[in-house]
């Protein structure tokens, strides 16, 4: 996962803008090259929406850094994948928190203004340490 990650950092352009200090917003552009549109699809490559997904994790992760960590992402629902996306298109990703102290993160893609994906991301805080075995007490 981490060359998928890779792949999804060097595709941003430039810098993420923070509309307020609970939402942001980046613009991505994957080349034809990367590695996500492998074998999705041969001829008619579109981003996949595990991908999708990751985009919107990367940008929480920058909203989330201002803060205390580290955070795992726990659901993902109410998603909506309504617009193929094509390599070489500049997608803009907005994020926004759902409260002030909630861990739930309101994701769109959009294209051309056009509404491409939309998705609600919740974390919680990961623990430091493994959970204990009850049989060890």
């Amino acid at each position: 996962m981490n060359t998928i990650r890779d792949g999804i950092l060097a595709a941003r352009l430039g810098a993420a803008t923070w509309e307020t200090d609970q939402a942001i917003r980046q613009d991505f552009s994957f080349p034809p090259d990367f590695v996500g549109f492998a074998g999705h699809f041969p001829g008619e490559p579109i981003l996949p929406a595990v991908v999708q997904i990751g985009v919107g994790v990367v940008l929480v992760q920058t909203l989330l850094a201002k803060g205390t960590g580290p955070y795992r992402l726990k659901t993902v629902t109410r998603a909506k994948f309504l617009r193929k996306l094509k390599p070489g298109e500049t997608i803009t990703v907005r994020c926004a928190r759902r409260g002030p102290d909630g861990g739930a993160f309101d994701v769109a893609l959009t294209v051309d203004q056009q509404q491409a994906a939309a998705f609600t991301l919740t974390f919680s805080l990961a623990s430091t340490s493994e959970p204990s075995d009850p049989k060890d007490g």
